[in-house]
């Protein structure tokens, strides 16, 4: 049960940070916003609670991220423990000695969302100014969340610089206002009021409630509130209030008639759509479900299915037509890949070429169990007149339980997918570059169904930021964006020369929108749905709905309506008169129109500017209505993270794939010079593993790949055979796969180089071999591709592999992640914080969930793999390992490449062959300078610290013990340092863990 939260006036803020004993040292203000919930979601002390239930149980923090909460009315809530550091941004959370002050503000302040006005804004400069000026703080010491990491956190709307501007405005008033109020008291020298009485006597039940908070825990330095993490803790509140239906179990059901229907998609079929299809996932490409896309997919369509189709347009002297198209936001996989297998034929046969961007959002089958349930609770009359009786009690309860939440994520999804990291921003930089090559043979067109125009309010102008000539037409068909996102986005680049040359809307008139229905259920198309209950504030406009059309001036101009002619816009409305030429569409239903034959076929019109009456090849009909209306109950699947947000649905787990369905590893020639693996003069084999990983389904990295590339070409220089599995070739399987195989072929005389670049973690220890004097600690852990199934890879597997390691063999590690530091052997280790970072700057680091960690339970049963090697010391490592930094720090990427990797490859490029081990790990932590944020480790046995650095380990000049005799002073002195450091190491870590 949460403990209570308090509500306060600004005067009681005052108050209670003028009187509050702080013991930790405020160093900086940090300022976020909720995203979720928005100013329409906000239900008070509900809210707050939900925030808090989702920080303490899903998180596993130890109590709400912020200290403190601002909602829309200017108000302030408490929030965890002003003396204790909050969970801000990962690597700027501070500790219990020093760091931010933390604040939330209820709302989405992304430009056309909640206004950032009024009373809130007064109240958020109030804390700002308050807060610094108590410190003795510059007004600069606010940071934006946007500052710290990728987050567009507080909001693309508001200005840093001038809000920084109006909170030095604010602490010159504050100061002004103290100093007449000082003045005034001292003068009149009178009793407290009763008012002011009360407000002393509140002030002191809230200290005395901040003392009765209790002992708290620390929480991960890289503990980081997200902008969409409530979306799926509302899907599992939906579950477990019995609003929607558990998942099903792994077959029979609706998930049974998905595969179903995604099993005509054969191997044939696969290989035409990967000339077409672009699949995505929160914005990032997919490597998972039923067809994964991957960077070199993209390029494939570029250079060569393109150029082919480039050729053969030339060849019949035309222009290549290249239509982008993005189908509706709710939309799973399967249906996507249904919609691109119907289509690309047919377009084809009309001699455009079609790239689909399949976004996976999938959520259609939940908004329709919303209205069941709201149904079944709200309505109990006879449903005769909807509009005034069911349907209005289905939009509020669609709003109320989780529609607006849904509905927003997908849309972010859109978003997401134009941002920096995203598939459809990728394939933006492409199409510039096949276009720059092409420019005068290349003709650009846009289709979007429902919520595929939102996508393309992001992609469209992405593309043409980068440079793309213009599209020459977009379609809309029954557009679902919202007027103000479309007339911010999109309509200013409407017109010719403009970047938009034409659009054309196809969508019902106003009575066949109420003629529709959603699941049977509401009695008005998905768009009503989507202007009463699904956007945060209700009857917001929206494109597709006639008389949002007609009620906006602008649009009224742009789309020729009124009377007003344009050459720029045009509707056509559904149902038409004819059925045949430009101006036809014959669809009843919201999800009819990419299957209304009369529609595609005016659209292909319109796109190779034919008139009514030049054949061409006719969309064939498919019953568009039916199938529309099964799109409510059968034909989208739940996917598999949407069963692992129930935790109290039948699930079943799959079986982890064997070694022998992983992918093949590519391996890298060997330099010329290298025979088989074998440098010159140094006898043995010289053989390297380089893993590196952005992609991840969730928290991508940006310079993981190209350290391992990196890596390899510095290996590959020193005479070495590398292998090289990015993004999603690096699962779980494929890294231990190849590193089991390169211990187990190498042979005395080898040199064996194994180098990671991702995501780490820690994990709670399951059978106390972690543990410091009887205390718990934490299994470390490297985050392989497919780690979100529980597939982490432990010490304890490293560990499996290299104490098969033959006598003879020099295997040495280097990895650029955190808690990296004894990843090979067990340690001990939380993050800790960081320092100060630049946009372009991430942490390789994973806070495991407790969600995380059971399903990493269920995968060790999976797998058949269990603890069973003990605690190894250092005497007792047959492996060399280099970490990016010390157990309690972070590793940081930056400018596109870890730190430890730039400065580590750059000594190996100056050669490696007088070095040992130990003297290799001095130069590098000299290249971090003297106020380093991060200070690499060596970990390997006292008697090879000294060895020849990637050498055999009967390398010419070392002594027998190891030690070079010209390193051997320095190595004592280094390693009774190290053992004075390990000692305080071991007594932090056990202070601070939680009893």
């Amino acid at each position: 049960m949460p403990r209570p939260f308090n509500r306060l006036s600004l005067e009681e803020f005052a108050q209670l940070l003028a009187r509050f004993p702080f013991r930790r040292r405020i160093d900086s203000v940090h300022m976020h916003h909720t995203w979720r919930p928005n100013h329409g979601q906000f239900r008070g002390l509900e809210s707050v609670e939900a925030m808090w239930r989702f920080h303490t149980q899903e998180n596993g923090w130890s109590d709400i991220a912020q200290h403190i909460t601002i909602d829309p009315e200017g108000m302030i809530w408490t929030g965890r423990d002003w003396n204790q550091s909050p969970a801000s941004a990962s690597g700027h959370n501070g500790n219990s000695i020093s760091g931010p002050f933390m604040f939330e503000m209820i709302g989405d302040f992304d430009g056309g969302r909640d206004r950032f006005a009024g009373a809130q804004r007064e109240a958020a400069l109030e804390v700002v100014a308050r807060v610094q000026m108590k410190f003795g703080l510059a007004a600069s010491s606010l940071r934006f969340h946007n500052q710290m990491s990728s987050k567009s956190c507080p909001g693309s709307s508001i200005d840093y610089e001038e809000f920084l501007s109006a909170v030095e405005s604010r602490r010159a008033e504050i100061s002004e206002e103290d100093a007449a109020r000082s003045a005034r008291l001292s003068a009149e020298d009178r009793p407290f009021s009763d008012e002011e009485s009360e407000l002393a006597g509140r002030v002191e039940s809230l200290l005395g409630s901040f003392s009765r908070s209790g002992a708290f825990r620390d929480d991960p330095a890289s503990a980081e509130t997200g902008d969409d993490e409530l979306q799926e803790f509302e899907v599992r509140r939906l579950i477990e209030e019995g609003l929607i239906a558990p998942p099903p179990a792994a077959s029979g059901g609706r998930e049974e008639s998905a595969r179903e229907a995604a099993s005509e998609l054969t191997p044939e079929v696969r290989a035409e759509l990967r000339q077409h299809v672009i699949n995505l996932r929160q914005g990032q490409f997919s490597s998972e479900g039923k067809f994964s896309t991957s960077p070199a997919d993209v390029d494939a369509i570029f250079g060569e299915r393109l150029a082919e189709a480039l050729a053969e347009a030339k060849d019949e002297g035309r222009k290549l037509r290249l239509l982008f198209f993005a189908h509706g936001g709710l939309t799973s996989e399967s249906s996507g890949l249904q919609i691109a297998h119907r289509q690309v034929s047919w377009w084809k046969s009309n001699k455009i070429y079609p790239v689909y961007f399949v976004w996976e959002t999938g959520f259609f089958e939940i908004i329709g169990q919303l209205l069941r349930s709201g149904r079944s609770r709200t309505i109990e009359s006879a449903r005769d007149i909807f509009d005034f009786t069911s349907d209005p009690l289905l939009e509020a309860f669609a709003r109320r339980f989780g529609g607006v939440s849904i509905w927003s994520g997908m849309k972010r999804s859109a978003e997401l997918s134009a941002a920096a990291g995203g598939g459809a921003r990728y394939v933006a930089k492409k199409l510039k570059e096949f276009c720059e090559a092409n420019a005068k043979d290349v003709e650009l067109h846009a289709m979007g169904h429902s919520a595929g125009a939102i996508f393309h309010a992001y992609f469209v102008p992405t593309a043409l930021k980068m440079g793309v000539p213009s599209f020459r037409s977009m379609h809309f068909l029954a557009p679902a964006i919202r007027v103000d996102t479309f007339k911010e986005l999109l309509a200013p680049k409407v017109g010719e020369g403009e970047g938009i040359d034409h659009l054309t809307v196809f969508t019902m008139k106003k009575d066949w929108e109420r003629a529709d229905n959603c699941a049977e259920l509401y009695r008005k198309s998905l768009l009503y749905l989507i202007h009463h209950g699904l956007e945060p504030q209700p009857k917001t406009p929206i494109l597709g709905l006639e008389e949002s059309l007609r009620n906006d001036g602008e649009l009224t101009r742009l789309f020729g309506l009124a009377g007003h002619a344009s050459a720029s816009g045009e509707v056509i409305w559904s149902k038409t008169q004819v059925e045949s030429g430009r101006n036809a569409s014959t669809s009843a239903s919201h999800g009819g129109f990419d299957e209304d034959s009369p529609t595609m076929n005016s659209a292909a019109r319109r796109i190779l500017g034919l008139d009514d009456t030049t054949p061409i090849e006719e969309f064939p009909t498919q019953g568009a209505r039916e199938r529309a209306a099964d799109a409510w109950q059968d034909s989208a699947e739940w996917e598999e993270e949407l069963r692992e947000m129930a935790p109290r649905a039948a699930r079943v787990r799959p079986k982890h794939p064997s070694t022998a369905s992983s992918p093949a590893p590519v391996a890298s020639p060997a330099p010329a010079g290298a025979k088989d693996g074998r440098a010159d003069g140094q006898g043995g084999r010289r053989r390297a593993l380089c893993v590196g990983i952005n992609t991840y389904p969730t928290s991508p990295l940006s310079g993981c790949v190209a350290d391992a590339e990196e890596w390899a070409d510095t290996l590959r220089s020193l005479g070495f055979e590398t292998t090289v599995l990015i993004n999603e070739r690096a699962t779980y399987d494929s890294i231990l796969t190849v590193l089991s195989d390169l211990v187990n072929t190498s042979r005395s005389g080898d040199v064996i180089a194994f180098q990671f670049a991702g995501h780490g973690t820690t994990l709670g220890d399951k059978n106390n071999d972690e543990s410091v004097n009887g205390l718990p600690g934490r299994d470390e852990a490297l985050c392989p591709y497919d780690f979100a199934k529980g597939a982490f890879i432990i010490d304890d597997d490293v560990a499996e592999v290299f104490s098969r390691i033959p006598d003879g063999v020099n295997v040495t590690c280097f990895i650029d992640c955190c808690h990296s530091g004894t990843i090979t052997r067990f340690a001990v280790g939380d993050s800790a914080e960081g320092q100060g970072r630049a946009r372009n700057e991430r942490p390789r680091f994973i806070v495991a969930t407790p969600e995380m960690e059971n399903y990493h339970r269920a995968f060790r049963k999976s797998v058949g793999r269990s603890r069973s090697f003990a605690a190894r010391g250092p005497d007792s490592m047959r492996e060399v390992l280099f970490s990016a930094c010390l157990q309690s720090e972070v590793a940081w990427e930056n400018d596109g490449h870890g730190d430890f990797t730039t400065r580590a490859t750059q000594i190996l490029k100056q050669g490696a062959n007088a070095m040992s081990n130990e003297l290799f790990q001095q130069r590098v932590v000299e290249a971090f300078g003297s106020t380093p944020r991060q200070h690499p480790e060596l970990d390997c046995s006292a008697n090879v610290r000294g060895r020849a650095l990637l050498g055999p380990l009967t390398t010419p000049g070392f002594t027998d013990a190891g030690v070079a005799p010209q390193v051997a002073t320095a190595g004592a002195a280094s390693r009774e340092i190290e053992a004075i450091a390990q000692g305080f190491r071991m007594i932090a870590d056990a202070l601070i863990k939680p009893r």
